[in-house]
């Protein structure tokens, strides 16, 4: 080998030398501390919380970690402020199962008594600052609201239908192809033909390329006897469809097939955007799509 090629050799064996080097020190050390989360199955770790909408009493966060750790609840306000609730979701107690395992206890209230599945929020902040180690769990409960029917033409502040009559909303936001949809709204009826007020129905038509879990672009729903929009009367429902989103094109058509006696009143329309991460913690299986899916009526 000539001198040349000698020195060449040895400068590119110097630059790979220097370069594998490099690479080895900006690697960044593997930790050894840590902090997990789940609820059900240590398996089947969790970033944040999904609250149903009925609530929970003594509902548990189980947290496994190898350093000592501080908590803090922080709530946030992301309701309507008139009907906002600091203290929906509430840590009852935390208890040390064993060690590294700790298990917090809370219960959290209905959001369903709000006629609305509008989201609220908080945080749990888990934190080892001798560690330079800290986590942020995000506690949820309803879902994010994209759309709101206000009824403003109607002097009674909702729409009120008799006989044939029906009403159809106006367009929709475009929604995101990534979320699914919910609805919700308050049904009531009253009457004054004591034989129809276990019969009363609404249909409920979406237009635009979705439709309900059914398969079907019409959902009927059963209309309680009562006087104002409240809790038993909320209804919701979950929208699919082929790849398809709300559009500009979607609306909803509430139509009534009973007799002109009966009078059914709607109120509190709204719809909301979900993942399809929520939609498996509120089917309890991340396949929701191929199990049974329950009666949302």
């Amino acid at each position: 080998m000539n001198k040349k090629a000698f020195i060449l050799l040895w400068a590119f064996l110097a630059v790979m030398t220097w370069s594998c080097g490099k690479e080895e020190q900006s690697a960044p050390p593997t930790r050894s501390e840590y902090i997990k989360v789940y609820e059900t199955s240590e398996n089947k770790t969790v970033d944040d919380i999904q609250v149903p909408f009925d609530g929970v009493q003594d509902g548990q966060i189980h947290i496994l970690s190898n350093v000592d750790l501080n908590w803090k609840y922080m709530v946030d306000q992301t309701l309507d402020p008139a009907r906002w609730d600091p203290e929906w979701f509430q840590i009852k107690r935390v208890e040390e199962a064993e060690p590294g395992h700790l298990v917090i206890t809370y219960d959290a209230k209905s959001i369903l008594v709000l006629n609305s599945l509008e989201r609220r929020e908080g945080k749990l902040s888990l934190s080892c600052p001798q560690a330079s180690l800290g986590k942020f769990l995000s506690v949820r409960q309803g879902y994010q609201r994209q759309f709101l029917e206000t009824f403003d033409a109607e002097t009674d502040g909702h729409v009120t239908l008799s006989g044939s009559q029906t009403f159809t909303t106006q367009e929709y936001p475009v929604l995101n192809r990534d979320y699914f949809d919910y609805i919700s709204f308050n049904a009531w009826a009253e009457t004054t033909n004591e034989f129809r007020s276990k019969n009363i129905t609404l249909d409920i038509t979406v237009s635009g390329g979705l439709f309900y879990e059914t398969g079907l672009t019409t959902h009927r729903v059963n209309v309680p006897i009562a006087t104002q929009a409240e809790k038993d009367n909320l209804k919701y429902l979950l929208l699919v469809g082929n790849g398809q989103r709300m559009s500009n094109k979607t609306h909803f058509i509430f139509s009534v097939a009973n007799d002109e006696l009966v009078y059914v009143h709607i109120d509190n329309f709204a719809a909301y955007k979900v993942t399809e991460a929520e939609l498996g913690y509120l089917f309890q299986d991340e396949d929701f799509e191929d199990e049974d899916e329950p009666d949302w009526e």
